[in-house]
């Protein structure tokens, strides 16, 4: 499987990283992205998301190992899986501070986007 991180996703991990308190999130990332890469799908499968047929979303629970708190009060990661093995890492936020969910709309915008044509230069 390919891990591509969207911009959002990025923008996300630098919020974090900006606050200081979350200096090991590459590592909590990296824990998932691991899995993915073999092609073992973690999380739940988010449904009543509106995607193209053969593709999914899931919502992952991550521990933050910079607060020492479980996966309860970790971070929340929501991945895109495309047919073509391509897995696009869309968004994550931290449950503990909850102030970057992702509503469904948010969710159906970011597939869009990526679903959109590329222009060529």
């Amino acid at each position: 499987m390919i891990i591509i991180p969207t911009r959002n996703f990025n923008d996300n991990v630098e919020f974090y990283l900006r606050k200081k308190k979350y200096k090991k999130i590459y590592g909590d990332i990296k824990t998932v992205t691991d899995e993915l890469e073999k092609g073992n799908l973690v999380g739940v499968r988010l449904e009543g998301i509106n995607v193209p047929e053969g593709t999914a979303i899931y919502k992952v629970r991550i521990a933050n190992t910079s607060a020492n708190v479980g996966k309860s009060h970790g971070f929340r990661l929501i991945y895109y899986v495309v047919i073509d093995e391509k897995i696009f890492l869309l968004a994550i936020y931290s449950k503990k501070d909850d102030i970057r969910v992702v509503s469904e709309k948010q969710i159906e915008e970011h597939i869009k986007i990526l679903l959109e044509p590329q222009e060529e230069e």
